[in-house]
């Protein structure tokens, strides 16, 4: 019964995290506690796969973040810098810019302020294929779109709630959480975008566009009423991004053409990992941004922003999915996620209910810790064990566990994009959070529902 302990330990460290205590910290010392605190009830081989001892328990203990770092930089980490790098370095030349201009132009058109809303929704989840941060999407759309959806009278909440939730699919081979369910069914990331995720995010995509266009309305009548609509003054720095020529638009496009092209859809006798695609891509842009500037000495100084991306990423996203990790690791030593998963077989849970379980369980790390990937990258490992256990395949459980992370994510009031988009729009994170909280639990119904019914 000690496993039980960990729910007093999850809850300081959910308050902690909600008081703005350095989520990385709190996650490393509850991780840190429970592995201890298993170890003294008798568990003492807790390090990672492959990880030899050193000889004492007490180092041991610390062994455990050496081994999660080495393997999560080598692997998944790898590609989330080597995108967000990207993602950055696409930014800092205008190209990111330049498909977002073309992508909104329609949008200019449209004078019906809720349904441009839910269109927007729907074109920002589409860029977040090919721009796979959140909050620089979020960014990205809240400059080039503000004054339009401002001028036909959405309100400023309404669209920091949209743009807040843009990217809360993490759809496509760009995405470091898709190439993660990728890696545990078994499968290349093309493949999975293709054969699992597009079916269900196109229902999900509808679902959230359309209850984003009824919450939106219902919030502003009922900001109206209480006179708070003067409090939401959203403020966006002026964009900066060099003008380019509109051709610049492939660029972010690119890697996604390279990641289906040679996959099993096309080209089949040359294979291409994201990481390469990225670095393939990054070559392009900086010879596109040569080509147009004649500035080499500029263009060669300018491979410091992709690597400053790189290292913004580590600090930020990889930082914290080590430290979830070993949370993660934390939580299977004290026995708690053992006695959950026993508790979901002595109840007899079939299949559906089983992917219903999973996703609570990642829901929860999420909204505690912020961050979807940390949360998918720690519990993914529970896919193919349900999946063995009760004879289904893996993509199942992986599939809707890795979307469900970040539609939880789009309605945490410590998650990143969430905190940024309530910054600009001038109104509190949780106010924030009530206005995405509804299409994102109609996008997770949604996705629970289509996913049961493919499986």
């Amino acid at each position: 019964m000690y496993s039980f302990i960990a729910l007093p330990i999850v809850i300081i460290a959910g308050y902690l995290i909600v008081k703005k205590y350095n989520t990385q910290a709190i996650l490393f010392l509850a991780g840190l506690l429970m592995i201890i605190i298993g170890a003294l009830a008798g568990h003492t081989e807790f390090l990672p796969k492959g990880t030899k001892p050193s000889g004492a328990l007490a180092v041991d203990f610390f062994l455990v973040i050496k081994s999660v770092s080495s393997s999560s930089l080598a692997n998944i980490g790898l590609i989330i810098m080597a995108t967000g790098g990207f993602a950055k370095y696409m930014g800092h030349i205008g190209a990111a810019n330049a498909l977002v201009q073309i992508a909104i132009k329609p949008l200019s058109y449209i004078k019906k302020p809720y349904f441009l809303l839910g269109l927007t929704y729907i074109i920002g989840q589409a860029l977040n294929i090919f721009i796979p941060s959140a909050v620089g999407l979020a960014m990205l759309l809240l400059i080039s779109l503000y004054p339009i959806l401002t001028s036909i009278g959405c309100t400023p909440a309404s669209v920091a709630a949209v743009l807040a939730t843009s990217a809360c699919l993490d759809l496509g081979p760009a995405s470091g959480a898709s190439n993660k369910a990728a890696e545990v069914i078994g499968i290349d990331a093309a493949g999975y975008f293709i054969q699992h995720q597009l079916p269900v995010a196109i229902a999900t995509v509808f679902t959230i566009a359309v209850l984003h266009i009824v919450t939106q309305r219902f919030f502003d009548k009922q900001d109206a009423q209480k006179d708070m609509s003067s409090d939401s003054r959203l403020t966006v720095k002026e964009n900066n991004a060099p003008k380019v020529p509109k051709i610049f638009a492939i660029l972010p496009i690119l890697p996604l053409v390279l990641l289906l092209t040679f996959s099993k859809f096309a080209v089949t006798s040359i294979k291409i990992d994201t990481v390469t695609a990225m670095f393939i891509s990054l070559v392009i842009a900086m010879l596109f941004d040569w080509i147009y500037t004649r500035d080499g000495k500029k263009v060669a100084e300018s491979l410091k922003i992709y690597l400053q991306g790189m290292g913004d990423l580590f600090a930020g996203v990889v930082s914290l999915i080590i430290a979830a990790q070993v949370f993660v690791i934390g939580l299977e030593n004290i026995g708690f996620i053992n006695s959950l998963m026993t508790l979901s077989n002595q109840l007899g849970l079939s299949a559906s209910l089983m992917m219903i379980f999973l996703v609570i369980i990642i829901g929860i790390v999420t909204l505690l810790s912020g961050s979807g990937n940390a949360a998918f990258f720690s519990l993914s490992g529970l896919a193919p064990a349900a999946a063995t256990n009760l004879g289904v395949s893996t993509a199942m459980f992986a599939m809707p566990m890795q979307l469900a992370a970040g539609i939880f994510r789009s309605f945490s009031p410590v998650s990143g994009v969430v905190l940024a988009c309530a910054g600009v729009a001038n109104i509190p994170p949780l106010e924030l959070v009530k206005r995405t909280a509804i299409p994102m639990i109609g996008g997770l119904i949604t996705t629970l529902v289509v996913s049961i019914f493919m499986g």
